[in-house]
C-alpha cells in the first residue's frame, strides 16, 4: 500500500501544478490565477468532460465504499478461516479495486478550490507520513475514504453503506448459525457465554452492528420516530445480552438517549457558547484519557492489580483500559510520527492509541477535527449528527475500531472540517 499512498500524494501535487498553469493562462497573470483558484471550485486536471466526471465520481465513491464494507464484514469474518483464499487471493484484488475507485473520485470526480485542496491535502500528507511509521492499513483507508467523500451527499453514502452492509452481515450470520463458518457455533469457544456471531471476537461483531446503527441514524436524521429510537436502544440491549460487547452496547444505549434529547431540539441551531459547550466533551475526554492513568498505584504483579480502590473499580468497568494505558506509559516511547507497537499492552483507548501509534501531531489533529465537527453541526442545528459524534467519542474511549468506516460511518461528518467548508455547506 506504500505505492498507493505515494501515488495519490504525487498526483495531488501534479494536479495543483496543472491547476496553476491553466489558471495562469486563463487569467493572464499568476496573482489573478491564484486568487481564482483560491475562491472558485473546479475539477482537477482541467474541466474536460465535466458533466460526465461529476456523476461518475459519485458512482466510483459508492463502488469503493461498498467494496470496503464487503471486505471488512465478510472477508474479515471467520470466513477467512474457513476459506483462506479469501485473504490471500480475493482481498488483495478487492483492496486494489477499492483504492482505484477512491483515487478516481479524488483526482477526477471532485471539485475543489485551493483552500479546500490545501487543507485536505496537508492532512493527507500528515496521514501518509504517520502511516509509513505506524503501518496501520485501517488508518490509511480512513484517510483515503474521507478525502474521497467530498461532494457526495451523506444520504447517498449511507444508503450505499447499508445496502452492502446489511445483506453481507446477514450472509455471515446465516453461514455462522448453519455451522459453516464456525463448527462449534452453539458453544462459542468451548462453552463461554460470549457469542462470536461469525467473527473472531464479539467486539468485532458489536462494532459492525454499531456502525450499521449509526448509518441508519444518519440516513434518517430528524425524520427518526420514537419507535426507531426505541429500536436503537433495543439493539444496545441485544449487544449487551448476546455477544456481551459492552462497548458497542453502552454506546448504542447512549446514542438512543442522545437521540431522544435531540427530538426536543428539532433543527434549532445554537449560538457560539452553546456550540462550544457541545464540543467540549472532546478535549475533556482526551484529558481524562491521558491524565487518569497517572493516578495508578501498582499493588500486584498482574497488569490490572492497581489502586486506589475507586480507580480499580473504574478500570474493571472499562475492562483494563486505564491499567493498560498506565503500562503503555512505561513500555513505549512517544515518537513524533508514530511507530509500530508491540502486541502488549493492547491499547483500546483511541486517544492513547493515537498518541503512540501515530504520534502527538496526529492526536492533536484528530481532536481538533472532531471538536470543530461537533461545533459546526451544533451551530447548524444538526442534533442527530451531534448525537452520533458524541456516541462515537465514547466508543473511541473503549475501541480503536473508530478507525474503521464499518464501525464509524459518522466519520463522514468530519468532511466539512477536513475541507474547510463554510458551515452552510455542511451536511448532516
Amino acid at each position: 500500500m506504500f505505492g498507493f499512498a505515494n501515488g495519490l500524494l504525487l498526483a495531488l501535487f501534479a494536479a495543483a501544478a496543472v491547476d496553476f498553469l491553466l489558471a495562469w493562462r486563463c487569467c493572464g497573470s499568476p496573482a489573478r490565477g491564484i486568487r481564482t483558484l483560491w475562491q472558485e471550485e473546479h475539477l482537477l486536471f482541467g474541466s474536460w468532460w465535466a458533466a460526465w466526471r461529476l456523476p461518475a465520481g459519485q458512482i466510483a465513491f459508492c463502488l469503493g465504499l461498498a467494496v470496503y464494507e464487503f471486505t471488512v464484514v465478510f472477508c474479515n469474518s471467520m470466513a477467512r478461516e474457513q476459506w483462506p483464499w479469501l485473504q490471500t487471493q480475493v482481498s488483495p484484488v478487492l483492496d486494489t479495486l477499492m483504492y482505484l475507485a477512491f483515487f478516481a473520485k479524488v483526482l477526477l470526480g471532485t471539485r475543489y478550490n485551493w483552500r479546500s485542496l490545501g487543507v485536505a491535502g496537508a492532512l493527507y500528507f500528515i496521514a501518509r507520513w504517520v502511516y509509513f511509521n505506524g503501518q496501520n492499513i485501517w488508518f490509511l483507508g480512513l484517510a483515503v475514504v474521507l478525502l474521497a467523500a467530498k461532494d457526495v451527499p451523506l444520504r447517498r453514502a449511507m444508503k450505499t453503506f447499508l445496502a452492502c452492509g446489511l445483506p453481507t452481515l446477514a450472509l455471515v450470520e446465516a453461514l455462522h448459525f448453519a455451522g459453516i463458518l464456525a463448527p462449534d457455533a452453539l458453544s462459542e469457544r468451548n462453552g463461554t457465554f460470549r457469542l462470536m456471531f461469525g467473527y473472531g471476537h464479539p467486539n468485532t461483531f458489536g462494532g459492525i452492528v454499531f456502525g450499521l446503527l449509526l448509518a441508519w441514524v444518519l440516513l434518517r436524521q430528524a425524520r427518526l420516530h420514537w419507535l426507531e429510537i426505541a429500536a436503537v436502544a433495543g439493539v444496545g440491549v441485544f449487544l449487551m445480552v448476546g455477544p456481551a460487547s459492552r462497548s458497542a452496547a453502552l454506546c448504542s444505549l447512549l446514542l438512543a438517549a442522545l437521540l431522544a434529547i435531540a427530538k426536543f431540539f428539532a433543527l434549532r441551531p445554537v449560538g457560539r457558547r452553546g456550540a462550544l459547550l457541545t464540543a467540549a466533551p472532546v478535549p475533556l475526554m482526551m484529558a481524562f484519557s491521558l491524565i487518569l492513568p497517572l493516578f495508578v498505584v501498582k499493588v500486584g504483579p498482574w497488569a490490572n492489580d492497581i489502586g486506589p480502590a475507586w480507580l480499580k473499580r473504574l478500570d474493571d468497568l472499562l475492562t483494563c483500559r486505564i491499567s493498560l494505558a498506565w503500562a503503555a506509559y512505561r513500555v513505549f516511547d512517544i515518537k513524533i510520527a508514530g511507530q509500530m507497537l508491540d502486541e502488549w499492552p493492547v491499547l483500546d483507548n483511541i486517544f492513547i492509541y493515537l498518541l503512540y501509534q501515530f504520534g502527538p501531531v496526529m492526536l492533536g489533529i484528530a481532536v481538533v477535527l472532531l471538536t470543530v465537527a461537533l461545533y459546526g453541526h451544533a451551530r447548524q442545528g444538526h442534533w442527530q449528527a451531534v448525537a452520533c459524534l458524541i456516541a462515537v467519542l465514547f466508543y473511541g474511549y473503549m475501541e480503536t475500531q473508530v478507525l474503521h468506516i464499518t464501525s464509524n460511518p459518522a466519520a463522514f461528518l468530519l468532511c466539512g472540517a477536513i475541507f474547510a467548508l463554510p458551515f452552510d455547506r455542511w451536511e448532516s
